[in-house]
């Protein structure tokens, strides 16, 4: 094999930052440690191409899916007991974040957010750093319904957007601190163009949430998460999937648009 890394899940990790949208969902089968598949099955089974499952393994430095599998089968020989002294706080970690996602669930907040998605074609999504990471996940979503989303991640295509911003876009912000002056800055100006804004943060207190139609609060980070043990968008995925499923679940008639582009994936 090319690459020297001998350990698949560090190897999945290391390029991350690197991976379409559909290479996140096969990177998020082997981190999950889920059962060996062939590649046809494999494709079937998390609804992508084979194609797309073989440029997966080359952006690893494979040169194919046997040696994918390979490695794979060695990492899951490789776990041990003394694993559980690793995996069981960070496992934990994310327990308390869905319990504390959970807790705050706000079920009007969520029905608003997918009643404004539902009802608009063309939505930005304003993300720094991290959080543009989601924005790729609401795009694989939503965009099978259908939507034309773009998103931005850094200051300066943000301000330009919202200078270009109009009555007919929506605009979903995702920040877990929003304090940012700049970002608020943004907001102003698209407000005076007339677009519509949406809100995902952890802050209560935020000078984003007045200029927001609707604001849905994720879980904050301890001061042990947030020292790096947990991605820093976890929490922000979470409000997405559920703001997904609840999607799905009000607006059924787009369900035939969703298994069209079901459809084109499997092919």
């Amino acid at each position: 094999m090319a690459n020297e890394v001998n350990d698949l899940f560090l190897l999945i990790e290391s390029k991350r930052n690197d991976f379409t949208s559909v290479e996140q969902v096969i990177a998020d089968y082997f981190i999950a440690k889920r059962k060996i598949l062939s590649i046809s099955d494999l494709a079937k089974e998390i609804i992508v191409s084979a194609p797309s499952i073989t440029r997966f393994c080359k952006k690893l430095g494979l040169n194919n899916y046997k040696e994918l599998i390979f490695l794979y089968s060695l990492s899951l020989r490789d776990q041990t007991v003394d694993a559980s002294m690793i995996s069981t706080p960070v496992t934990a970690s994310y327990h308390a974040l869905a319990t504390r996602s959970d807790a705050s669930y706000r079920s009007q907040a969520v029905t608003n957010f997918c009643d404004l998605i539902y009802t608009t074609k063309i939505i930005l999504f304003w993300g720094l750093g991290f959080n543009s990471f989601a924005g790729q996940d609401f795009t694989f979503k939503f965009s099978r319904f259908g939507k034309f989303i773009q998103v931005y991640g850094d200051q300066h295509s943000i301000l330009l957007s919202a200078a270009s911003a109009s009555a007919d876009n929506l605009i979903l912000i995702s920040s877990l601190s929003a304090k940012d002056p700049n970002i608020l800055k943004a907001i102003k100006l698209g407000k005076e163009n007339g677009a519509h804004f949406l809100l995902i943060t952890a802050n209560e207190d935020s000078p984003f949430i007045d200029y927001c139609e609707e604001t849905i609060y994720a879980a904050s980070f301890s001061p042990d998460e947030a020292l790096g043990s947990v991605s820093p968008q976890v929490p922000i995925l979470i409000q997405l999937d559920i703001i997904y499923s609840k999607y799905v679940s009000l607006h059924k008639d787009n369900v035939d648009k969703w298994l069209l582009s079901e459809n084109i994936l499997k092919n």
